[in-house]
């Protein structure tokens, strides 16, 4: 219905109005229409700036129509979400006083956080403090990374700590064990302090000092109090070992070391444990002494006029002449001398092989190198088992470099088991063959022969 007004009339008491019954009932209509809206019989009451509902413990609720939102001057309340309108605007939210902007159990206050029911206030996510974080009694359950400065005035837990940069802990600081506290570290109750590298990284610290007695600097061991000696001592029946010790003065079983006239030195017993020792190029290895460079000789050299001696056996300290051979006196001294059996130009070899009889072809007993041997003399002994055959004989071999030639000796043979006899079982020749000079024998009946020679070669 649309709203009804009371014709008035033009001037005062002119007849031309509503009649007051008539204006009674237009009254009683439009607040009969008004009384039945529904924001009059929601009892919402607007009392000045207040607007307050009269049912008892019930909601007050501003609904918009459609796609509409609640507006306000500079917030727009749009379903759960409230927002700023004006561009780049801040949305404050300011209590009045002491009192703080509480949200599900945590209160706002200016620049402080707190829970209102004094429990604690948990960062499920990751948290991320750009400026300065100050902490009084804190608990950090996760690992914390702290890219400026973390300020803790109180005792603080932390489960995980990666410091990249420097920190300064004033007072005493406790991790885990370990007590810091100025200059000084501490462990807890009879705990050894441990300082272990990672992989194959090394503790390094260039001046320590022990036990306020020995300094360690750089490469250098020595005592701090005056006149105090340094004892190095091995436990239970361990020994010290020392790999290579360079002594400028003192005393070792009583011999002087670094004195101004050399002495002979005399030692108890030295004991070495270690599986092997190396000294500069020789490692000795249980009863093995090697050389550990490659291609290294191992030399033995005596003093003066002395010889090296190997289980008694005394050996020549200089070398003899070319040709010549080592002997023995009997009495284990080894000297040079020029043996009647050694050649210059030729020299003397043996051998065997068995040229079979089920092969018609010439097979190989012999070769040489035709580059280093002209020619050979052979004594052959030639056996047939199977026929208890048996003969002795000599063949000379010589080539030109491509062709080579052979002149064969009747020698000696059981013939008919009395000598009277020649019984040739084997023919022999011989060619040149990838630059070698083969003898080869070829067989007359079907049994193996087996071959045994001196063989002589002269040299080209």
């Amino acid at each position: 219905m649309a709203q009804q007004l009371i014709n008035i009339g033009v001037t005062a008491d002119d007849g031309t109005g509503d009649t007051i019954r008539g204006a009674g009932i237009k009254i009683n209509d439009n607040f009969t229409e008004l009384f039945a809206r529904p924001s009059v019989i929601s009892d919402i009451n607007v009392v000045q700036n207040n607007i307050s509902t009269t049912a008892s413990n019930a909601d007050i609720v501003v609904t918009p129509s459609g796609t509409g939102s609640v507006v306000f001057p500079g917030i727009t309340i749009e379903d759960n979400n409230i927002k700023a309108t004006r561009t780049n605007d801040d949305l404050k939210i300011v209590p009045n006083g002491s009192g703080r902007v509480v949200i599900a159990g945590i209160g706002f206050a200016e620049t402080s956080i707190v829970g209102t029911d004094s429990t604690i206030i948990n960062f499920n996510e990751n948290l991320t403090v750009d400026g300065t974080l100050n902490a009084g009694a804190s608990t950090f359950t996760a690992g914390v990374t702290v890219d400026s400065t973390l300020d803790v005035t109180s005792t603080a837990t932390l489960s995980t700590l990666t410091v990249s940069g420097a920190s300064t802990f004033v007072g005493t600081t406790t991790v885990d064990n370990l007590t810091f506290n100025d200059n000084i570290i501490a462990s807890s109750s009879n705990a050894d302090i441990n300082l272990t590298p990672g992989g194959t990284g090394v503790v390094n610290v260039s001046n320590l000092t022990i036990d306020s007695s020995i300094n360690l600097t750089d490469n250098v061991i020595k005592v701090t109090r005056s006149n105090d000696d340094i004892v190095l001592s091995a436990n239970g029946t361990g020994s010290v070992k020392v790999s290579k010790i360079d002594m400028e003065e003192g005393t070792v079983d009583d011999t002087v070391i670094g004195g101004t006239t050399p002495a002979a030195a005399t030692f108890t017993t030295v004991s070495i444990t270690d599986p092997s020792v190396t000294a500069d190029g020789v490692t000795i290895t249980d009863n093995t002494i090697k050389a550990n460079r490659s291609n290294d000789d191992i030399e033995f050299t005596a003093s003066g006029a002395g010889n090296v001696l190997v289980n008694g056996i005394k050996i020549p300290s200089t070398d003899g002449s070319g040709s010549q051979v080592i002997k023995t006196d009997g009495a284990g001294n080894l000297s040079y001398f020029t043996s009647p059996i050694l050649f210059s130009h030729t020299d003397i070899d043996d051998g065997t092989a068995t040229v079979l009889g089920s092969s018609s072809a010439a097979q190989v007993i012999d070769s040489f190198p035709i580059a280093t041997y002209r020619s050979a003399k052979y004594t052959l002994q030639i056996s047939d088992a199977t026929a208890d055959r048996y003969a002795l004989r000599e063949a000379n071999v010589t080539h030109n470099g491509s062709q080579a030639f052979i002149s064969v000796f009747a020698g000696v043979d059981n013939g008919n088991s009395d000598g009277s006899s020649v019984y040739d079982t084997l023919d022999l020749s011989v060619d040149t063959n990838a630059g070698t000079l083969r003898l080869l024998g070829t067989v007359n009946n079907t049994n193996n022969q087996v071959v045994k020679f001196v063989r002589r070669p002269i040299k080209v």
